[in-house]
């Protein structure tokens, strides 16, 4: 590895300073964004007129364009498919992103070296890349926001309340069997049980984004287990039902998408006891966790910064319960809570507090996750038109 691609490495991974809650979720993009400049250097290298004198920096040269250009056709095209389905349309959005964040990187590594020559260099390609993107990745945009609207968001893409209320019953059911046995022995095993099926239902009951409860931290269930974020004061001039429901209630709060926010996870009643028995330090001690490690779903070992990931525990679930697993995921939930909630008669002042837990805007549901209300449209513009169009 040249200096230069360490220094990118190196750049990139100070994010996880800066962000020590997300330090897996930053390791695992650093690799991958690695491993992508990894490949798009190989194919450039093998597109070059003299390949044994190619460096990676290279690539970064606006005199090199032209190869650079098919490199990233032939790193993001799938050969094997039909005329249709061969772009790469995701992959193609990240390595021009990828490449303008590298380009970046290289300027001021060669302003920090005093190659002001080299600096300039680099800065007429970015101009170079960045009036190319229309050429590069217009079609990609095009496609995936196509996609977004005519496939991702139709209502039978949405998962099944059949599935979802078997999925539900198999994981209150066994998180009941393991708590209440007395006779169980926690060892590792059971331990990643409960862990999965505790995270998973978060994720579901939630409607978060699979990475998302998986690195909540002992931290977090500490304060809402203590009850933290509610005003006692304000609470005791409530109603004794209020009272009551804030008193069954516990509510964690965690970084969400992004820096600027915060994003809540609700804890159902029948998920408690779970939390409780996976923060319990001797019974992660017995079961193998780390004693540094303070994910609440942690991996076990020798990991001491290590936790699940989401979306294995829940298609872990899925395969236990039964249930397909491409028809539960974390996405498709907030797809299907999103538009379960927008066919709701609620005021919309209410429906702000739902935007707020799901961490985006009222446009972003609308035009992102909700499927489009068709009912609605038939009932009330529908029977609008249908008078127009007896006087038109």
């Amino acid at each position: 590895m040249t200096r230069w691609e360490s220094f990118v490495g190196k750049t990139k991974h100070l994010k996880v300073k800066a962000r020590k809650d997300k330090k897996v979720e930053v390791k695992r993009s650093v690799m991958t964004d690695m491993r992508r400049l990894a490949n798009l250097f190989c194919h450039f290298r093998k597109l070059s007129q003299d390949p044994q004198q190619v460096d990676v920096s290279d690539m970064f040269r606006r005199q090199n364009f032209d190869i650079l250009e098919k490199a990233c056709m032939e790193y993001t095209t799938n050969h094997n498919a039909d005329s249709d389905n061969r772009d790469k349309c995701g992959l193609q959005l990240a390595v021009y992103y990828l490449l303008m964040k590298a380009a970046k990187i290289l300027k001021v590594l060669y302003l920090i070296r005093n190659n002001d020559p080299k600096a300039t260099e680099t800065a007429e390609f970015i101009d170079v890349l960045n009036f190319s993107k229309d050429s590069l990745i217009g079609g990609a945009l095009y496609n995936t926001s196509k996609n977004r609207q005519t496939k991702l968001r139709r209502v039978e893409n949405l998962p099944r309340l059949a599935d979802i209320s078997k999925l539900r019953n198999h994981m209150c059911v066994r998180m009941n069997n393991m708590l209440t046995d007395k006779f169980l022995f926690w060892s590792n095993v059971e331990f990643v049980e409960l862990r999965d099926i505790a995270c998973a239902r978060l994720t579901l009951f939630n409607a978060r984004r699979g990475g998302e409860p998986a690195r909540l931290q002992i931290s977090h269930w500490i304060d809402g287990s203590n009850k933290v974020w509610f005003d006692h004061n304000r609470i005791s001039t409530l109603s004794a039902e209020e009272q009551q429901l804030f008193a069954n209630s516990v509510v964690m709060y965690q970084t969400g998408k992004g820096v600027n926010h915060l994003v809540p996870v609700l804890v159902p009643q029948d998920t408690v006891p779970a939390l409780t028995k996976l923060a319990d330090a001797a019974i992660r001690i017995q079961c193998g966790v780390n004693a540094a490690n303070n994910y609440l779903f942690p991996s076990t070992g020798t990991s001491e910064d290590g936790h699940v990931s989401g979306w294995h525990a829940l298609n872990r679930l899925c395969t236990a319960a039964g249930v397909q697993n491409s028809n539960i995921t974390a996405t498709k939930m907030r797809h299907f809570a999103s538009t379960m909630y927008a066919s709701l008669d609620i005021p919309e002042s209410k429906r702000t507090a739902f935007y707020k837990h799901m961490g985006h805007s009222k446009a972003v549901n609308e035009a992102i996750y909700q499927a489009p209300l068709a009912e609605q449209e038939v009932l009330q513009v529908g029977t609008v038109l249908q008078q127009f169009g007896k006087e038109l």
